[in-house]
């Protein structure tokens, strides 16, 4: 189930926007236990994090990888000089807002959702001092949606992340593994992950069929994962989100595309499977940017053509 979390970041809010994170020290400078810092660890992959600063909501952001112990980032600078080097940190994937806008221009929606202990802020509407990471409801976390015009299924994260990421867990706990093969256990894990996080930057669809529900989609290689190098296989231009039977032909080399986009198939069987899958025709994936399309040439030159021999 998704939650949903409310950062008061002033400080710190360009380097982890930037940063795709947030990070907090452990306890307070006194050794005292924070509530807000404790939330930390309990944030999981698919919640939904709101960034406050500068009297702002100004961005939105999705949580991808599980809380872990980190060094304070050296790009804070002097900036909480009295926090510890160990905290917490987050990785977020973290989207601007085109249209920030002021909390206490809208204080009056926003009390009525607001906790009586550990709230983000004041009554009026200032942050809550101490306050860095405050776990909000369900309710506020819509109010807000509808005040910023963001479509909260732009945040839902695929399942298959949460999926990895209970894995890696798994593996981590496991102690009848030694610790080499955990690592690369869990590197291979969240490679696959990561590629799909990095392709969902550049694609939020099937092209083909139009499917928006990444569930149901499959990340697909235009240069194979076996022929790529360590930054090709993660790179998200390399390929598409593809519906399981489209990815069927693309994957084996059945169907390609070209520069501008159009379906190119090996034979007319291929165009016959897709009619009785109701594919629309003609078929063409829309623009495609500079890298894309050199991928895709890979496709056509290596993929393609050794099927349509």
């Amino acid at each position: 189930m998704t939650s949903f979390w409310w950062v008061n970041h002033k400080q710190t809010h360009k380097q982890e926007i930037n940063g795709r994170y947030i990070w907090s020290p452990k306890k307070n400078a006194n050794g005292a236990v924070n509530n807000s810092y404790d939330n930390m660890h309990k944030t999981s992959v698919g919640d939904i994090v709101f960034s406050f600063a500068d009297a702002q909501i100004k961005a939105i952001g999705t949580v991808i990888e599980r809380c872990k112990t980190a060094t304070k980032p050296s790009e804070f600078g002097d900036k909480g000089e009295n926090w510890d080097d160990e905290g917490w940190l987050v990785k977020v994937d973290w989207s601007m807002l085109k249209s920030p806008f002021r909390v206490k221009d809208n204080i009056a929606l926003l009390l009525p959702h607001l906790s009586d202990k550990y709230a983000p802020i004041q009554s009026n509407g200032n942050g809550n001092q101490g306050c860095y990471l405050a776990s909000i409801s369900t309710e506020l976390a819509e109010v807000l949606f509808k005040l910023s015009n963001a479509d909260i299924g732009q945040y839902v994260v695929d399942n298959l992340w949460q999926e990895e990421e209970l894995a890696i867990q798994e593996i981590e706990q496991d102690t009848s593994i030694d610790q080499a093969t955990k690592k690369q256990l869990v590197d291979s894990r969240r490679g696959q992950g990561k590629y799909r996080r990095n392709l969902a930057l550049f694609e939020k669809k099937c092209r083909v069929t139009g499917i928006t529900d990444k569930r149901f989609l499959i990340a697909s290689h235009s240069k194979p994962w076996c022929k790529s190098d360590n930054n090709e296989k993660l790179d998200g231009n390399n390929g598409f989100f593809f519906s399981p039977h489209v990815d069927k032909l693309y994957d084996n080399g059945w169907m390609t595309f070209k520069e501008n986009g159009d379906a190119v198939f090996a034979d007319n069987t291929i165009v016959d499977a897709l009619n009785q899958w109701n594919i629309t025709f003609p078929i063409n994936i829309g623009k495609l940017n500079f890298e894309q399309k050199s991928y895709l040439a890979y496709h056509r030159e290596y993929v393609f053509k050794q099927q349509a021999t």
